[in-house]
């Protein structure tokens, strides 16, 4: 979000307890005009809670929601002109797709001629104008979450929230709609907060990702960020798939030059010394490489880079790559290589990490080093 546009979404130290468990925790975040943007995390982080207490079907324990500059914590739903989408779409079945647009608006007062021409101009924008007349118990999937999104936007919301709306799709038409809800956002210019436990959608959809854990923000940062640059232990395992790999490790120094070592193994890290000593709590670290980042030895980016001898344990083809389970003095890590590379179980080989793409974590903090 650009630091001259005023937030449309603001949330000041948000918190809300339900029977003394904490379920958001001083949560402080804004949201662009025009932004989509992705809470992710694991089930009961406070994902879901978060999403409520801005649309106003949760009232927060502490803290402020505001909505361009105007706070509107003490605000009803329907005060708030906020739309909600929620996984289950809520529709009216027994009605057809042109009365389940219209809903809302006969209810708000509006008279039939400017409905039926918002809800024909909402129709043609999410391809729903042949199915006007379909009663919506006989819609497909995707024609539902059509009509729950257009039922939501015909109203004119401010915003758009989305509670896992594509959870009961199938994976291939999930990651079809996952490309048209994109395309819709951006075609309609609106703001969406959209709500996910799926990586996938959050890094493919979101112009930023909010990361959550236990009802904090553990980082708010575009997806190629929080990929590139996890800010601690719980981003850099739950961002990635197959999950990084981590390996404890002791940080030394020998003759003015900087190590990381493990055992056998040993990481010139000289370079990056003032920034590690500046940083750490003791020489107790952990070490992380993604698994596209282990690569054979004879592809060695970088003279003298560590030569690590591993022992295949396990091949597993995937489409276009093979995710390759290795045991490196007596763990397991994985990496991955094209589908195309010949490699068997038992096997030893050679491997490196990639030392452009090295991360390294304080053990007792969990944050991240360098």
């Amino acid at each position: 979000m650009s630091a001259r546009t005023a937030p449309l979404i603001r949330l000041e130290n948000l918190r809300k307890e339900f029977n003394g468990l904490i379920a958001v925790n001083d949560l402080s975040l804004e949201v662009g005009e025009g932004e989509f943007l992705c809470f992710l995390g694991p089930s009961g982080c406070g994902k879901t809670t978060t999403l409520r207490m801005i649309a106003g079907l949760e009232t927060p324990t502490a803290g402020d929601v505001y909505l361009r500059g105007r706070r509107i914590t003490h605000l009803s739903p329907q005060e708030r002109n906020v739309g909600f989408v929620f996984q289950n779409y809520a529709l009216f079945w027994h009605m057809t797709v042109f009365d389940n647009l219209a809903f809302g608006l006969r209810v708000r007062g509006v008279p039939s001629p400017e409905i039926h021409q918002r809800v024909q101009e909402i129709a043609t924008n999410l391809e729903l104008s042949d199915l006007l007349e379909v009663k919506a118990a006989k819609l497909d999937l995707s024609a539902m979450q059509r009509v729950a999104m257009a039922r939501t936007l015909v109203t004119d919301p401010q915003v758009l929230l989305l509670d896992e709306p594509l959870n009961n799709f199938r994976p291939g038409l999930r990651e079809v709609m996952r490309g048209e809800l994109k395309r819709w956002q951006m075609q309609l210019g609106r703001t969406m907060v959209y709500v996910t436990h799926d990586q996938e959608e959050a890094m493919t959809m979101g112009d930023r990702i909010l990361v959550m854990n236990a009802g904090r923000c553990e980082q708010l940062d575009t997806p190629r960020a929080i990929y590139r640059h996890p800010v601690n232990l719980f981003v850099a395992s739950f961002i990635g798939r197959p999950p990084m790999n981590f390996l404890p490790v002791h940080y030394v120094v020998e003759n003015d030059r900087a190590f990381l070592v493990r055992n056998q193994l040993r990481w010139e890290v000289t370079p990056q010394r003032a920034t590690i000593e500046d940083r750490i709590s003791s020489p107790e670290l952990v070490l992380g490489i993604r698994p596209e980042h282990i690569l054979p030895a004879d592809e060695a980016p970088a003279p003298g880079s560590q030569i690590i001898p591993a022992e295949v344990d396990l091949v597993q083809p995937l489409a276009r790559k093979k995710i390759v389970d290795l045991k490196v003095e007596g763990t397991l890590i994985k990496m991955v290589l094209p589908g195309t590379h010949l490699i068997r179980p038992g096997e030893t080989i050679r491997v490196i990490f990639d030392p452009h793409h090295l991360h390294l974590f304080d053990h007792a903090t969990e944050r991240a080093i360098a």
